[in-house]
């Protein structure tokens, strides 16, 4: 007799994706040899089993060479990569390529080739292997292992990214989000003795995100060692917006006509989240979280790294934002009427996702990059020539 419980069914796959993505993770290369052929994958389903002795579990997916190398040689190495490796990740992502051209290897005391810059490697003799689901999971004793001073390579949502101390990385948030959102007001003097107050922490991590903020032209320091945050203008909008612009459409060369049914959909959902309701009924702070989301989410489909950090280092957009976000609270008739232009704008991009054609979706990409400095303009002019 079946019960109950049985009877519930498995979570939906796209959901489960999307929930155990929240899961943050070191980042690796799992490497092997067989019949004279180096194979290699990157992955992230690694963690230590057991002290005594020795042991991981990793989990590889069956539809790829490297498993079956495994599952024939018996052994591999495990590769935890460090910060400056994004693209060494990315070059062991992909599948059909010639994933060690270019890679400095030696090969470890069971023959697995190893790669000599890894934060930290391990060699491992595989002791069982079991099924579960699309993946074989190797339970594999570690037979020598060795490790680099360096910082680590993490991934969460899909985003490759890089582990900070906690108080250097909320300094850094915290400042740069009161910058911003023009908490701290262009001109204002912001010292550091007020921001270890303001944020209850040492000197240490304000001086971090001082000189992080400063590198990213957001603060100016002044000659008696205080900063400012740097005024927006017109003309740096624009500069900003056609950086952007740029970006955009390098993304669209790679992705436009080349996205799964799932990509597709998630793009659909995020377009829908950006069209505005009534004035009455739209959240400024939701609305304006939905169009960052949408532009980062175009430029992370092309699944290049350096594209995508170029792209989040844009910060003007950001302060124009907070001058919409007042303006929206005000009911500001032409900032409305600016949004729903830029609304269709996305409609139209979408549509041309859909329908694979790339120079419909560089054209809409210009025409948005237009409409987007009109409305910055405006909102600049508005607040008096800077923000």
């Amino acid at each position: 007799m079946i019960s109950e419980k049985n009877r519930i069914p498995t979570v939906d796959n796209v959901l489960f994706r999307d929930v155990i993505g929240h899961f943050a993770s070191g980042v690796t290369i799992i490497t092997t040899k067989h019949e004279g052929v180096d194979y290699g994958i990157t992955a992230s389903a690694v963690t230590s089993l057991s002290m005594e002795p020795p042991m991981l579990l990793v989990c590889v997916n069956q539809s790829t060479g490297t498993c079956h190398a495994i599952s024939k040689s018996k052994v591999f190495g495990v590769h935890i990569l460090h910060a400056e490796q994004v693209e060494l990740a990315l070059q062991f992502a992909r599948s059909n390529t010639n994933k060690f051209e270019g890679v400095e290897i030696t090969y470890g005391k069971l023959g697995a080739p190893i790669l000599n810059d890894a934060l930290a490697h391990l060699e491992c003799r595989v002791v069982k292997e079991v099924t579960g689901g699309t993946h074989s999971v190797f339970l594999a004793e570690v037979v020598h292992a060795g490790a680099e001073d360096k910082h680590p390579l993490a991934y969460y949502r899909g985003k490759f990214g890089h582990f900070q101390p906690y108080d250097n990385e909320r300094a850094y948030r915290e400042i740069k989000r009161k910058v911003l959102e023009r908490e701290f007001t262009a001109g204002e003097s912001i010292t550091v003795n007020s921001l270890v107050d303001l944020l209850d922490m040492t000197n240490q991590p304000v001086l971090y995100a001082l000189a992080k903020l400063e590198g990213e032209q957001l603060l100016n320091r002044t000659k008696d060692g205080d900063y400012t945050v740097t005024p927006l203008t017109v003309e740096m909008l624009y500069d900003a917006l056609e950086t952007r612009n740029v970006l955009e459409v390098a993304a669209i060369e790679k992705t436009v006509g080349k996205l799964s049914e799932e990509e597709l959909e998630e793009l659909r959902k995020r377009v829908q989240e950006t069209i505005p309701k009534t004035a009455s009924q739209l959240k400024p702070d939701k609305y304006i979280e939905a169009n960052i989301a949408l532009h980062d989410y175009t430029v992370a489909l092309a699944q290049n790294a350096a594209l995508l950090e170029s792209y989040r280092r844009l910060t003007a957009e950001a302060v124009m934002f907070s001058a919409l976000r007042a303006a929206l609270e005000t009911n500001n008739r032409e900032a409305y009427d600016e949004l729903n232009k830029l609304a269709q704008d996305h409609i139209f991009l979408l549509a041309a996702y859909e329908a694979g054609d790339k120079e419909e979706a560089k054209k809409i990409i210009q025409q948005h990059t237009e409409e987007a400095k009109k409305l910055g303009k405006y909102l600049i002019g508005n607040a008096g020539g800077s923000i």
